[in-house]
Order: C-alpha cells, then sequence, then structure tokens
C-alpha cells in the first residue's frame, strides 16, 4: 500500500464506552501525556551488515490529529525511547506514512501523534533503500542540472515512497501524465568491485549521480530511447554507494531507467533491486487511545480491479485491527462503505465501480460498549497494476454488485452498475438497477435517462416482459423535455407493441401518435420508423395498398442521397452479406443486414427477396413460426411478388415441420395452380404430390444470437436507424 493512490482521509473517530476503563491492549509507558493517541506496529528488519541503522517504514490514519508536515509525530521503542523517524507523506486527507531507524533486536514500534504544541523533530535521513520523492515541476527550461535543482526549489511537494530500483515506466505516486520532478535517493552495494559503464534513459531529462559526481546525463525535453546512448564511467568497489537519480516530467513518455554493465561486458541492464540495502514494511497492530478498552479499527488493502468497457472497477479488502472484541467475546462489526452499502462481519471485501473519495465506518460493539472508526478511503487504479497483464474476471465483481441495494446506491455509481450487470449478462439486477435509475432518480440527465431505458426496454423485450417495457418507455417519453428524446422513446413503444408483442391495433396507434405529437420536431429518423411500421401492420393485414403507401412515405424520408447504380449495387452487398451470414450461422450479423436493408429500401420488403432471405435465416436459426408469418405476410399482401411460389414452399415446409399437414397442402396447392408461369411451379406440385412421405421434424427452439467480439467488415448502416 505505497504511493499517492494509497493516501486515505481519517474524518472522524469516536469511542463510547459504557462501563469503566479496562487495561490498555499494550501496557508500555507513553512518552508524555501530551501525545493522546498512538499507533503500535511490529517488523524484523533483517541486518544488512553495512553501516547506520535499519530502516523500517509503516503507514496509517491520523484522524486528522497530525499536524500540518507531520511535526507532532514521534516514533519510539519500549513505549518511551525516541528514535530517528522521517515523515515521507502527510496526505492528501490524514493518509499517514513514516520511515524510522530500527535499533538492533527491537521489533515493537509506537508512533505517536495529536500533540498540536509538539515542536518538528530533528531531521534524518534513511540511507537503506530507494527512496523516491516527488514534486509539482513549476515549469521552465530543464537544459541543465542547475534549473533543475532551481526547479525542484519552488516545487510543491507530490509525496515520497520506497520503490524497489530505479527502472519504471509509470508514476508511482501520482497519475503517469504528472508534470513533476524526481529525486531517486538509493544505497547499493556493487557484487563486484571494478569499472562500470552507466546510462540513463528516460522521457524527458534525467541526470545519474553516484556519490555524489555526475556520471550520465540526457538533459532537455525528449522522447524515450531504449538504447543506451547517453553513457559515463565509474570505478566501484564493494561498499555502500549512494545513486542519485533526478527526473523531469513534462510531455514525453513516463519512463526512468538507471542501468549499468561492468565495463567491455555484454548488454546493460537496470541496476537490480536486490543490490540496495534493504527497507522493512512494518505490519499494523493496534491502535491505542488512552483509558479505552475497546478502540475499533481497520485498515483498506487493495484486492484487485477489473475491466469491462471504458470502466474499471476496484476491489477493497478492510482488514480489522480492532481491540477489545472478538466474535467469540460477542462483539459485533457493522460496515458502511460510504457508497451506500452496508455489511456486517469482521472484516469485509468491497466492490468499487467508480475512483473517487469514499467515507467508511466501521462500528465494533460488545454488550454496552461500542466504537466507531470513520475514515475517507481514497479508491482508485493501482498503478502498479499496470505492469499486470491480467485483471480479476468482471463476472466476479457483478456477482457482488447484483446483491447491492441499488436505492442506496448513488447516481453515478447506479450508472456504472447498470453498465457492468449487463455486459455480464445478469437480467434481473441489471433490470433492477436500471429500473431504479430511470424511473425514480431525479438527479438523472435526460441523455442518460433515454439510454438507459432503451437498454431497459430492449431487455424487457429479450425477456417478452412487453407491459413492463411499455410503461417503463410511457414514464421516461413523460420525464424527458426536449422533443427529440420525447420522440425517439415514444417509437420504441410502437416497436415493443408491433414486434415483441405482436398488438398490431395498439401499435398502430402508437405509431399515428408519433406522426402527429412529433411531425414538426425534426425528428425525420423517428417518422421514418413510425411509416415502416405502419407499412409493416398493413402487410400483416395483408393490405398490400397501404403498406406500399407507408414505405413509399418512409423512402421520401431520405437519410441517405444515391443513384439508381448504387442503390442496386448496395441491395445486392446487403443480400449477399445476409446469404453468407446465414450460411455461416452468424445470426447477429445475418440479421444486421437484414435490419439495415429493411431500413435504407423500405419499399423492398415488398418485392419479395427481402422477405425470402428473412424467412431462410429463421429457418436456418431454428425460428420457424416467425419464419412461416414473414413468408404468410408477404404473399397475402403482394401475391403478385417474383419470390411468391418460393415463399409458399417455405412457409410449407414450416407448417409440415411444425406437424400441420393440411395447412401445407393448402399453400403448396395455391404455389401450384395460382402462378403457372414461375419457375418454381414444378417444385411445389412435387412437394405437393409426395407430402405424406415428408418426415415430420420436432420444432427447434429459436437460438439467439451471440454478440461477437469483433466486428465483421461490411458496410455501414445508414445513419439515424
Amino acid at each position: 500500500m505505497r504511493g499517492r493512490s494509497w493516501r486515505m482521509l481519517l474524518v472522524g473517530w469516536v469511542a463510547v464506552c459504557g462501563s469503566a476503563a479496562g487495561a490498555q491492549a499494550d501496557t508500555a509507558g507513553w512518552i508524555t501525556q501530551d501525545w493522546p493517541v498512538r499507533r503500535v506496529f511490529e517488523a524484523k528488519p533483517k541486518p544488512s551488515g553495512q553501516p547506520g541503522g535499519e530502516v523500517v517504514a509503516a503507514s496509517f490514519y491520523s484522524g486528522g490529529l497530525v499536524k500540518p508536515g507531520g511535526a507532532d509525530i514521534r516514533v519510539a521503542v519500549k513505549g518511551t525511547q525516541l528514535i530517528p523517524h522521517r515523515v515521507l507523506q502527510v496526505g492528501p486527507g490524514d493518509f499517514v506514512r513514516v520511515a524510522f531507524e530500527a535499533p538492533a533486536a527491537e521489533t515493537r514500534f509506537f508512533i505517536y501523534y495529536g500533540n498540536p504544541k509538539a515542536d518538528p523533530p530533528k531531521p534524518w535521513e534513511p540511507s537503506r533503500g530507494v527512496l523516491l520523492e516527488e514534486r509539482t515541476w513549476p515549469g521552465g527550461p530543464f537544459d541543465n542540472f542547475k534549473q533543475v535543482q532551481d526547479g525542484w526549489a519552488k516545487a510543491k511537494p507530490l509525496g515520497a515512497d520506497f520503490v524497489s530500483h530505479v527502472s519504471l515506466g509509470f508514476n508511482p505516486l501520482a497519475d503517469s501524465s504528472t508534470h513533476a520532478v524526481s529525486h531517486y535517493v538509493g544505497w547499493f552495494v556493487p557484487q563486484k568491485a571494478g569499472p562500470y559503464e552507466v546510462a540513463t534513459t528516460s522521457g524527458d531529462g534525467s541526470w545519474l549521480l553516484i556519490d555524489g559526481k555526475e556520471v550520465a546525463s540526457w538533459p532537455g525535453r525528449h522522447g524515450v530511447d531504449g538504447h543506451a546512448h547517453h553513457v559515463g564511467k565509474v570505478d566501484l568497489d564493494v561498499r555502500v554507494h549512494r545513486l542519485d537519480y533526478w527526473h523531469v516530467k513534462a510531455d514525453a513518455q513516463m519512463m526512468v531507467v538507471a542501468a549499468w554493465r561492468p565495463a567491455g561486458t555484454g548488454n546493460f541492464e537496470a541496476i537490480p533491486a536486490n543490490l540496495f540495502l534493504p527497507v522493512t514494511e512494518a505490519a499494523p497492530v493496534e491502535m491505542d487511545l488512552r483509558a479505552e478498552p475497546l478502540v475499533a479499527d481497520f485498515f483498506p488493502v487493495r484486492a484487485g480491479e477489473t475491466w469491462w468497457p471504458d470502466q474499471y472497477a476496484m476491489k477493497i479488502e478492510f482488514k480489522n485491527y480492532s481491540k477489545g472484541a472478538s466474535l467469540q467475546t460477542g462483539g459485533r462489526y457493522d460496515w458502511d462503505f460510504g457508497d451506500g452499502q452496508k455489511g456486517t462481519g469482521s472484516g469485509a471485501s468491497h466492490v468499487y465501480l467508480a475512483a473517487g473519495d469514499y467515507v467508511v465506518t466501521m462500528k465494533v460493539s460488545r454488550g454496552a460498549q461500542a466504537s466507531t472508526f470513520r475514515t475517507t478511503v481514497r479508491v482508485e487504479r493501482d498503478w502498479w497494476r499496470q505492469t499486470q497483464p491480467k485483471l480479476d474476471d468482471p463476472n466476479a465483481y457483478a456477482a457482488q454488485v447484483a446483491e447491492y441495494d441499488f436505492a442506496a446506491l448513488p447516481t453515478p455509481v447506479l450508472k456504472l452498475a447498470v453498465s457492468l450487470l449487463d455486459h455480464q449478462k445478469m437480467a434481473l439486477p441489471m433490470k433492477a438497477a436500471a429500473t431504479e435509475l430511470v424511473l425514480k432518480r431525479e438527479d438523472v440527465s435526460d441523455d442518460v435517462r433515454e439510454a438507459t431505458v432503451t437498454l431497459l426496454g430492449q431487455r424487457l423485450r429479450d425477456a417478452r416482459e412487453y407491459d413492463q417495457a411499455v410503461a417503463a418507455y410511457r414514464q421516461v417519453e413523460a420525464r424527458v423535455k426536449l422533443p427529440v428524446q420525447k420522440a425517439q422513446v415514444a417509437v420504441q413503444i410502437g416497436e415493443t407493441l408491433l414486434r415483441g408483442a405482436h398488438r398490431f391495433d395498439e401499435a398502430e396507434k402508437e405509431y399515428r401518435r408519433i406522426l402527429k405529437t412529433y411531425a414538426n420536431a425534426g425528428v425525420e429518423a423517428v417518422l421514418r420508423r413510425s411509416h415502416i411500421g405502419l407499412a409493416d401492420i398493413y402487410r400483416h393485414a395483408g393490405d398490400g395498398k397501404k403498406a406500399l403507401e407507408e414505405y413509399r412515405a418512409a423512402a421520401a424520408m431520405r437519410v441517405s442521397v444515391a443513384t439508381p447504380n448504387e442503390v442496386a449495387v448496395r441491395i445486392g452487398t446487403l443480400a449477399r452479406y445476409v446469404e453468407e451470414y446465414t450460411r455461416q450461422k452468424d445470426w447477429e450479423f445475418a440479421f444486421k443486414f437484414l435490419d439495415d436493408w429493411a431500413w435504407e429500401f423500405p419499399e423492398e420488403k415488398v418485392e419479395g427477396h427481402w422477405s425470402l432471405l428473412r424467412a431462410k435465416a429463421l429457418i436456418a436459426r431454428g425460428d420457424r413460426e416467425e419464419a412461416l408469418q414473414e413468408a404468410l405476410d408477404l404473399t397475402a399482401s403482394y401475391p403478385h411478388s417474383a419470390y411468391a411460389v418460393q415463399l409458399l414452399i417455405l412457409a410449407a415446409e414450416c407448417q409440415v415441420a411444425l406437424g400441420r399437414k393440411d395447412q401445407a397442402k393448402a399453400l403448396l396447392q395455391t404455389a401450384a395452380e395460382d402462378y403457372p408461369e414461375d419457375p418454381y411451379q414444378n417444385e411445389a406440385k412435387d412437394k405437393l404430390k409426395n407430402i405424406d412421405s415428408w418426415k415430420v421434424e420436432p420444432p427447434k427452439p429459436a437460438a439467439k444470437p451471440e454478440p461477437k467480439p469483433v466486428a465483421k467488415p461490411a458496410p455501414k448502416a445508414a445513419p439515424g436507424k
């Protein structure tokens, strides 16, 4: 838990005891009464065998009691014996990170704070590890080392922390696009003595010093070079050496590398991490408040992250360090995760769908005693994980989100919950979350409301919940303000009633209402859809004349301008795509191009070729009932179509497969007798003659199109659909 991304703000803690104070968990004495709170840590630093004391680092949250800059922080062993330390970070908020010198054989350490009258302690600098300190670059040139030092003196601190070595392609303390000046100080021991070639490469300027002497540099603004072109030479013996590496990041890619090789040997490599003297990370034990036997405390730890298109979700585990209670002794732990969600248990894990600051609260109680710890947790992506290609399975995150109380989620987070649940195809919780967002929230923009109800309506239609879809559309149509958005929502009512519920009379009324209400709203695409819908209703009713009028009215609202030759080529292209994707059983794209065809050239729906290819695709997909309806609609309304006999034969085959031979015979009789000049008439006669020998296959359930991860190469659909 290092770096700026783990800074958290402790906004308050409360401890309320209902009985007399008991003994403190740690009986070591306090330095003075002026320090009301301390943190207890454990660490076992391994002796390095080098001059100077070993170094330990610890992180905690101060409860708002630390003075600016951490002037009141003290570190002690045995409760009262002060040891040298340096405050690495204070903030944002109340996150504090401290490094200190560990006396030999000591493993328990006490960090005190909360004394507003305390003076700053004596400065101390660690001589272990690689310490990165970073400040915001104030601007100006950095063509030489003096300019960098002058800029450093004027710059505002960003933070400091230990890193493993100087070879990074990201900024561990801030966003990698931040303009910053960084100073790395490392203490290392070479494995063998001799001359070394030392190199730096970086995005923008860098300077590498060893034992205070500049060895290699690449000043000024520049891009990244993967080769060792900026090289110096230095003689090193087997003892502790100090490395100083300075870097200014302005506009170039974030990259710093301090590399070396023994003179005359193979390739350069980053100075190995195992050569730098170690720094030990301390483990938290407890927080002590004077005379309080029950103290709530927890520590948030990153547990992973996942991705779905354009979004990241992050999982945080909250480690419980409370004292004075346990589940075994009747203790209870209640959590509030700051995003409207709550939980119970001694530990907790929570998925956050959006980066930000969340006030997290944990209350521990035992009988009449209670203590509360509250902290604002900074949740954001783990910059260190950027180097790891594998993310967590989003399905596990979605499963946890599916259990959330959607009514309690903040609106921006609820929007992300809808997105994740839909992406993972969790239909029931997605519909619940989307319903909450579009129908119950006031702080939702009309754009979001329209987009979400479109998604919700489609999922309700997929589940055949047509009345619920229509009700949702009606409510949103009434709530959005712009006529364009109202019309775009309203037309989906007609589409649901027609194409989903097949309630033709109701659908006709909706399309008529839309054409009347939004005629002058500048929504030609919506009006076009309404005319097509009316035409489809008339076609289904067998009224070819009215259907053709409506198709022509739709076509008059042009979505594109093309010559007759271009139209013919486009129609031929769409037909070939439908045939090919049907052959491949790629239903998503087969029906996509059928939809494009019908949208761009609505009058084609009376010609017959479109209906024939759609019926074939439906049969191939296993949806014979719908294929039968398509064939009957066309032949009833346009019996003189050049494709009528082929469609009647397909309809008869569907009837036989559905166990209805009598209806199949009637269709084949019509094809054989009413179309004497059709080239498929003889096929119809043969099928009619041999119909009793056909095998009746049970109907197959229609398979839903599966989404494809990669779009297929094809012409784009017309705009405004």
